[in-house]
């Protein structure tokens, strides 16, 4: 039996042997799979869980690092940590968290109570400074959607196996409807168009994409921040911030942001506002994209909504910006 690190798939196996100097062998359908849910890949475990748990508390993880979406967190300063911390927080999330109450006997409730419990525990070993920063809520609702996120990759996985299940079965039902076309010892083997659709190489590419958008809702979650109403100075209430602000807040020349390269975000500064909400940015490294959308580009500090500072001046005349600036100055007297 092969067991690999990916997708079931369906696979002619042989048997038998050719004594006799004839040719003896037989194929028959094998189901090569997975036997559980890699807890690291899947970010099921208590370190990645209190990654998600700091960037959905919009706090900036000082004690490890690694709190952008392309670093790896099992890198840097994680490995620092006394052995017994660094044990218990790559550890996986208990077995028993994605099961329903009828399989496991334990209420979700308590399930979710007793790992949020252990979240916090671990995270406050970790750094008491960062984990004093994030809302006792905030913790819940990350073990929450850890299990949510959980319980979806477990769907996806048994559809697979479902699949390639059934394929064995028709690619069996197939054989014998042809058996007659043997000749001899050797059976000419008719790959039809429909049936090479259905190889895993291309019958497996949906549950990708199913994996694929669960993760990207998993990371649109966590930006998701939660910020109340605050005060200003004078006693004025603010707006908050919006859902998902870093993508969809307005950017200036010269902020400083995440922007994608290549489908991974690199440090940037925007050099330019283009008609379109598209920019232009220059890459820490010199290189420059033009044309980004905004939802190509993150902001990396929230805005001050209750300030002047934030207007965009790019788009302004000189006449514009010297008529704005003046009434600035009128409106702080």
């Amino acid at each position: 039996l092969f067991v690999p690190a990916g997708f079931p798939h369906t696979t002619g196996t042989a048997f038998g042997d050719n004594k006799g100097g004839g040719n003896t062998l037989k194929e028959d359908t094998s189901v090569h799979m997975t036997f559980n849910i890699d807890t690291h890949v899947w970010d099921l475990n208590f370190l990645c869980a209190r990654r998600l748990a700091m960037r959905r508390a919009n706090v900036v993880d000082t004690a490890l690092g690694q709190s952008r979406d392309e670093e790896n967190p099992y890198v840097g300063k994680v490995n620092q940590l006394p052995r017994d911390i660094h044990t218990e927080l790559i550890s996986a999330i208990p077995l028993g968290f994605l099961g329903d109450d009828d399989a496991t006997g334990i209420p979700e409730e308590a399930t979710v109570e007793a790992v949020t419990a252990e979240l916090r525990r671990r995270s406050k070993a970790v750094d008491s400074g960062t984990y004093e920063q994030v809302d006792d809520a905030v913790w819940k609702q990350t073990v929450e959607r850890l299990r949510q996120q959980g319980q979806e990759l477990l769907e996806v996985h048994r559809d697979m196996y479902l699949a390639a299940i059934e394929e064995g079965r028709k690619r069996k039902a197939e054989d014998a409807m042809t058996a007659h076309l043997d000749v001899g010892n050797e059976r000419r083997k008719v790959m039809s168009p429909e049936r090479i659709q259905r190889l895993s190489l291309f019958r497996v590419q949906k549950y990708y994409d199913k994996i694929n958008q669960a993760k990207a809702d998993l990371l649109k979650w966590s930006y998701e921040v939660k910020t109340a109403p605050t005060s200003d100075a004078s006693g004025g209430a603010k707006a908050a911030l919006p859902e998902n602000w870093q993508f969809t807040m307005p950017v200036k020349v010269g902020d400083e942001v995440e922007a994608d390269l290549g489908g991974a975000m690199f440090p940037a500064t925007i050099k330019k506002v283009l008609p379109g909400n598209k920019f232009d940015v220059q890459f820490f490294d010199g290189d420059q994209e033009s044309g980004l959308d905004r939802s190509m580009i993150k902001l990396l500090k929230p805005p001050n909504l209750g300030s002047s500072d934030d207007v965009d001046t790019s788009k302004m005349t000189p006449k514009q910006l010297k008529r704005w600036k003046k009434a600035q100055k009128q409106k702080n007297r």
